[in-house]
């Protein structure tokens, strides 16, 4: 078949009752958009090359005529309270306002979905960078209200938007999204902080990445929409500081224009009406073992 749709749909029909993979062949892939339903809480849904890992296909969310549209390469909307089981495996996915967004339910706890894994796989110019006319946009993978997720042994490369730079994040883990895993990634070039928590998102770990003329506050930063603050927060509830979460031997290179790069950077404090640490003995954050290089931005 020539399109992840047409995936989608044969799925759909014929669910069957064993783990799937959908094998794609080299090349390279216009304009395509998916927003994906199916999947089996038991069994695993990969997408992976036809063949050696190292022949990548390429997903371009520009058309063979040379106009953007933009978009979203893939969104997953469950809020099943289930695992989802969405396996990505060396692709390379570009130019679009957003590569990957596994969206649950912002607004219930137990409407999320997880265990899924991005692995290997290579996210380049996202944002606006391609086309500034296109609006600004906020993450390259973008988690809500998603568990268990494994993001390992990536390339964020010019994750950029050319105005509200600091809007976009490589990874935005947003609204109850808990235990995550952010391993062994590689951020090289991006406006807005590279990897942003928000709203009670806990128990996740960031280890091991490189950070490389990123963001402008820190390599980890905390935000949520205050409504003791703010007039503007879309969320009914309250939204809270996330707790308990792991940044830990990280290398940090610079910021966006090539000054110190922070390990990390609360934007509001810990209480706010309506939240509460999850236990007596939480904390925001723990770190370990991160260094910064001598020389700002010396390995781009």
């Amino acid at each position: 078949v020539l399109t992840l749709s047409r995936v989608h749909e044969l799925l759909e029909a014929l669910r069957p009752e064993r783990d799937v993979e959908v094998r794609i062949a080299p090349g390279t892939y216009h304009g395509q958009t998916v927003s994906w339903r199916y999947h089996h809480p038991e069994r695993e849904i990969r997408f992976m090359p036809l063949g050696d890992e190292r022949d990548r296909p390429v997903f371009d969310g520009c058309l063979a005529d040379g106009s953007c549209p933009g978009g979203t390469w893939l969104r997953l909307r469950v809020s099943s309270g289930a695992r989802t089981n969405l396996h990505f495996r060396y692709l390379r996915v570009q130019r679009y306002q957003t590569a990957i967004s596994l969206d649950g339910n912002r607004n219930d706890p137990a409407a999320s979905n997880g265990g899924n894994t991005i692995f290997g796989c290579y996210f380049d110019r996202i944002g606006n960078v391609f086309a500034p006319s296109l609006d600004p946009s906020t993450a390259a993978v973008r988690l809500v209200n998603r568990d268990d997720n494994r993001i390992e042994n990536n390339h964020f490369v010019d994750v950029v938007n050319t105005r509200s730079g600091g809007l976009i994040h490589a990874l935005y883990v947003a609204h109850l999204s808990d235990r995550n895993t952010i391993a062994r990634n590689r951020f090289l070039r991006s406006t807005g902080d590279p990897v942003r928590l928000r709203d009670f998102s806990n128990d996740n770990v960031i280890t091991d990445n490189r950070f490389i003329r990123v963001g402008t506050h820190a390599g980890y930063t905390d935000w949520y929409c205050d409504h003791d603050a703010r007039t503007d927060c879309t969320k009914p509830a309250p939204e809270c500081p996330s707790w308990n979460n792991q940044f830990r031997d990280n290398l940090l290179d610079g910021d966006w224009t090539c000054g110190a790069l922070g390990t990390f950077h609360y934007f509001q404090d810990d209480a706010t009406t309506g939240c509460s640490p999850p236990s007596a003995g939480a904390r925001r954050l723990r770190t370990s073992g991160n260094e910064s290089t001598a020389a700002p931005c010396s390995m781009e």
